[in-house]
């Protein structure tokens, strides 16, 4: 890459089918910041049979500045992602991000991963934090919030202001929304086509990688929106309940026993768990920073506080641990002390709430474990 000449990023979005989501998906991505490099789109169509669905596909493609392929045949998703990363090989683009078509990219979330990328030396692929891509779920209990773009651009927010482009150690990529240097392609090379319709691909080109030496990345300031087996239900790969080919993960274990022992050993680790509360301790904050927070109790409606600030709820007993609810996301508020309402005030700094059952006097200091809390 010329020190004149800012990077090139090729963005290969796979689709099958996806009525559903397409719009979204292409809107999200037309609306990704890209400073300090160049970012190209390139939409893969396997081959849709969904009668009308390949044309729609090509006007929004081309709304969204997007470059548009239908496969003459359905390929699968390895050959399907394969089209992108050897397109960005042949082209000369420095980088390459492998979406997936049920996805909602927070606007800074490539900017993010780019970060990352550049600063590490011998990363093969850096991917973001999102919902349904475990391991590297952030937990969140009501999704249907966070299926939006506002509310995706708000967790991204708060996590790049927290993070920027600190990153953590991972077993594999996945390549809902993963960015890979090109150049390593030439060592590892694609995503081998013998995983069929897909699922097992990035895990077996994961392993690959890091038998030559490279390093996989969670950038802990990224986040992706990803609706869940959209992709795979629509390409057939999975249906009805299940999660997986598990025909596929027997291959992986076959070619790298060793793989999935190192991913266990990782999650055993904690340091995954440890990686996802601070993310969502940033995401709470954040949001309470914004909009502020809603002191309630056991007598108050859930419902009638605004779904837009944070809820915070006051345990009656020592040693228990206040809850702070925002967007399916909930912090703990370690309240192991004698004025619990001065806790939560500590926990979001100076922050004020935007409305609460609890009196002012509480505030002040009479808030304590057994004193009633009422209107």
């Amino acid at each position: 890459m010329s020190q004149t000449q800012p990077a090139r990023v090729l963005l290969a979005v796979t689709f099958y089918n996806g009525r559903a989501f397409a719009a979204r998906t292409l809107e999200s991505i037309s609306r990704l910041a890209h400073p300090g490099f160049e970012l190209d789109v390139l939409v893969l169509d396997d081959a849709s049979p969904e009668p009308g669905f390949s044309e729609y596909l090509s006007e929004l493609s081309q709304s969204a500045g997007a470059t548009y392929y239908r496969t003459p045949r359905n390929l699968g998703i390895p050959r399907n992602v394969n089209l992108g990363l050897a397109t960005a090989q042949r082209l000369g683009y420095d980088y390459a991000v492998i979406s997936n078509s049920d996805v909602i990219y927070s606007k800074d979330s490539v900017k993010v991963l780019f970060d990352v990328a550049t600063r590490a030396t011998d990363a093969a692929s850096v991917t973001a934090w999102s919902t349904n891509v475990d391991p590297y779920s952030l937990p969140n209990g009501v999704e249907l919030f966070v299926e939006s773009q506002d509310v995706v651009d708000r967790i991204g927010d708060a996590l790049s202001a927290e993070f920027g482009a600190s990153a953590l150690r991972v077993p594999a990529g996945i390549s809902f929304a993963m960015m890979v240097p090109v150049a390593v392609l030439d060592t590892v090379g694609l995503m081998d086509p013998v995983f069929g319709r897909g699922y097992g691909e990035e895990s077996d080109w994961s392993a690959r990688a890091d038998s030559a030496g490279y390093s996989h990345l969670l950038a802990q300031g990224a986040f992706v929106y990803h609706a869940g087996r959209g992709s795979t239900l629509a390409a057939g790969v999975v249906s009805g309940k299940e999660i997986a080919d598990w025909r596929n993960q027997g291959i992986v274990d076959h070619r790298t026993p060793m793989f999935q022992w190192n991913v266990d050993g990782f999650l055993r680790s904690g340091e995954l768990d440890h990686a996802k509360r601070r993310a969502v301790e940033a995401i709470v904050r954040h949001a309470a920073a914004e909009r502020g927070y809603a002191v309630i109790n056991s007598s108050r409606d859930w419902e009638d506080v605004d779904q837009g600030v944070v809820a915070v709820a006051i345990r009656s007993a020592e040693h228990e641990l206040c809850t702070a609810h925002w967007c399916g996301f909930t912090a703990d508020i370690d309240t192991d002390s004698v004025n619990v309402l001065g806790a939560v005030r500590r926990y979001f700094g100076d922050t004020s709430p935007v409305y609460t059952n609890i009196s002012p006097a509480q505030w002040e200091g009479a808030g304590r474990y057994g004193y009633p809390l009422e209107l």
